[in-house]
């Protein structure tokens, strides 16, 4: 059953690779670019895919309903597949090991908010995409993140996509996160802006270009 919208292609072209994602703060727009992710790894590029949300709040057990209305499961612990995704909320390290026997091409694991909860899971991962905004009352917490994370081994390789900012917005960010690093503080590698999309489940160009630059050009 696809019931994603836009074109499915499919190119298997990419070994396999987990993804890990967190944001600087509540609602910085984790579990969307994760559901996007997710949708371009299936459905664009054809891959098995395994979304992992391993927070406890309720969003994607409601994608159930959404996907499938026809399925009586109470649960909301139980994993459902739609076309080549399956998708697990509330996830437990004590499953992990079940889910990785499972051999998907791609796993996207969403730590909402809760990086520090969840901290060995997410160094495990092979792509680290930290999420967050530069909104005047939200930028101070991508500027705590980075300082509070600076000491760890090849951080500055990790990947910090901004929700709702232009090019040139993003542009600006990184002159002053340089100009507060006089002290020879290391920035992050990369820092990107996220495609909006309304909808996560659309295939748009913009959200397919994304995913293959995450998976092709970066090392995290």
């Amino acid at each position: 059953m696809h019931i994603f919208k836009g074109k499915t292609i499919k190119n298997k072209v990419f070994g396999k690779q987990i993804i890990g994602i967190a944001g600087t703060h509540k609602g910085a727009g984790v579990t969307h670019l994760g559901l996007m992710l997710t949708t371009c790894l299936s459905e664009g590029l054809g891959l098995n895919t395994a979304y992992l949300h391993w927070t406890d709040n309720k969003d994607v057990c409601f994608l159930r309903n959404h996907f499938c209305p026809e399925d009586k499961n109470d649960s909301f612990d139980e994993e459902f597949q739609v076309s080549r995704a399956v998708f697990y909320p509330r996830v437990r390290r004590e499953k992990m090991f079940d889910i990785l026997s499972e051999g998907y091409d791609c796993i996207v694991m969403d730590f909402g908010s809760s990086y520090k909860d969840h901290r060995e899971e997410f160094l495990r991962c092979d792509k680290k995409i930290i999420v967050s905004c530069l909104s005047p009352w939200k930028r101070f917490y991508l500027e705590e993140f980075i300082a509070e994370t600076e000491e760890i081994p090849e951080s500055a390789n990790w990947i910090y996509g901004i929700n709702h900012s232009s090019a040139k917005e993003v542009s600006d960010a990184v002159r002053r996160l340089k100009g507060k690093a006089s002290d020879g503080r290391t920035l992050p590698g990369k820092i990107l802006t996220i495609p909006y999309e309304k909808d996560p489940f659309f295939l748009s160009p913009d959200a397919m270009n994304f995913t293959k630059y995450i998976l092709n050009n970066l090392r995290t």
